[in-house]
């Protein structure tokens, strides 16, 4: 279990006073770019634009600014490639989207049907979701399933969001995909990579798809959605996970890559193990202090791993506990039924906040929460501010 941090009076105080500077922050992220008219939520933290993995922080912002928590879906309709691919990024200051890499783990489609429900969309903006999360998916199967295992493949470092980890690099893998298309495979012994993220990401997103077509009376789609789901979740256990370790892992063409980083999380994420496989592995890894349970958890990489980077650099997801993935924590705790321990978790960065005051930035030193890094007012870290407020 992570340890259940206590505040006095006076310190519980001195944090709510700063809720309204927080949530002025937060929503100082919230601006115009060039490719909308239409107000959006921005990364913050000196990031230049919108991201495609950063689309979950919508799911919390709609609490404070729905609108703008909904313009970000429609940035991401409205600028998909004809072929299907979703935009990873779009800057403040020109109207060029990206599509170098998928960098999305939490399915669009999940976050756009949320946010919907949440802002009471009309029944065509429903479709319009449905019909883009379902030309995603037939990109991901022309694109991204070379070796036709049916899994999603990993074709360069950004894919995953996972900046400078070795599971990522080694092996001489690109930032980016060949000439910034992620439809591009570089040619490379090790390639297509097999991605136990990726492939979580499109399980998510069918089984959004399957979802939403319930939501549209549409009963036909649902059954044949949560098939291919369903197929896909028996492809994820018969090619990536590893009974020797009892840990999932990327598969490339000398077989596992084994590095046990928090990759693992992005299954829970997207609802792919059950009950019973998730609290086996979260009680092996998460509640252990030789992997992922350190003071301030969760690290990158487990600490045991000879792959961790005990340097912890600025942007490294090769050690450092970062706001994103504590923020997508609280998704997943809160679906397998570990309520107490995304509480537990929230308060562990209200500890950071009050011996840190106004340094709000994207990864913690995971053994003594010391913010890393000079950038300032990172949308996730802003968020779980507010969030911690309400469990204090």
């Amino acid at each position: 279990m992570i340890p259940y941090t206590e505040f006095s009076e006076d310190e519980r105080k001195e944090l709510l006073a700063r809720r309204p500077d927080v949530l002025n922050s937060l929503l100082g992220n919230v601006c115009h770019i060039a490719a909308q008219d239409e107000p959006v939520l921005l990364v913050g933290a000196g990031y230049n634009g919108i991201w495609l993995e950063h689309n979950q922080d919508n799911l919390f912002l709609a609490e404070y600014a729905p609108d703008a928590a909904w313009s970000s879906q429609l940035l991401f309709m409205r600028t998909q490639r004809e072929d299907g691919l979703l935009a990873y990024h779009l800057p403040i200051t020109h109207k060029n989207a990206s599509y170098a890499q998928l960098q999305c783990v939490y399915p669009f489609a999940r976050c756009a049907f949320e946010v919907a429900k949440y802002t009471n969309r009309a029944i065509d903006d429903f479709r319009r979701i449905y019909d883009v999360a379902a030309r995603y998916d037939a990109w991901m199967e022309k694109y991204r399933n070379r070796r036709g295992t049916g899994l999603v493949e990993m074709y360069c470092e950004y894919d995953t969001g996972h900046d400078n980890s070795p599971r990522v690099t080694d092996g001489g893998i690109p930032r980016c995909c060949p000439d910034c298309d992620a439809a591009n495979m570089p040619d490379l012994p090790l390639m297509p990579v097999l991605s136990v993220d990726l492939s979580a990401m499109c399980y998510g997103n069918r089984i959004a798809l399957a979802e939403i077509a319930d939501y549209l009376g549409m009963p036909e789609e649902a059954v044949y959605w949560r098939s291919k789901a369903e197929k896909l979740q028996e492809l994820i256990r018969k090619h990536l996970y590893c009974a020797e370790d009892d840990y999932y892992y990327d598969v490339d063409s000398n077989g596992f890559r084994r590095y046990r980083t928090e990759h693992l999380t992005r299954l829970f994420l997207n609802e792919v193990l059950s009950q019973e496989e998730f609290d086996r592995l979260y009680r092996k890894y998460f509640e252990d202090e030789r992997h992922f349970m350190t003071a301030f958890p969760y690290p990158s990489v487990s600490v045991s791993d000879p792959h961790f980077n005990s340097a912890l650099p600025v942007n490294c997801w090769g050690s450092n506990t970062q706001a994103l993935t504590s923020l997508r924590a609280l998704l997943w705790l809160k679906k397998y039924h570990r309520q107490d321990e995304c509480t537990a978790l929230l308060r562990r960065w209200m500890r950071t906040f009050l011996e840190h005051p106004g340094e709000y930035r994207q990864e913690l030193n995971p053994f003594t929460g010391t913010p890393i890094g000079d950038g300032k007012n990172y949308s996730p870290t802003l968020i779980l501010y507010l969030e911690g407020l309400k469990v204090l």
